[in-house]
């Protein structure tokens, strides 16, 4: 069933995860290094807002994700 499945993109990137996934597996389905760099400090992640989000924060279908330098 489709519902069980939800698209969301990093840095423009289509991701297909199942439902109740996390940023963190978002991460981890389009770039295993995205996630690594993230979890040492050395990458955040915002959504289409501009806002930070957590690694385990949590998505919805059609939820944009962006990395870049964190702030310091």
């Amino acid at each position: 069933m489709s519902d069980e499945k939800m698209t969301v993109y990093v840095n423009g990137k289509e991701v297909r995860l199942h439902r109740g996934m996390k940023v963190k597996h978002a991460l981890i389905a389009c770039d295993q290094s995205l996630y690594d760099a993230a979890e040492a400090g050395r990458l955040a992640v915002h959504d289409a807002g501009g806002f930070n989000v957590g690694l385990e924060g949590s998505l919805r279908d059609g939820a944009k994700l962006y990395t870049g330098k964190p702030e310091e």
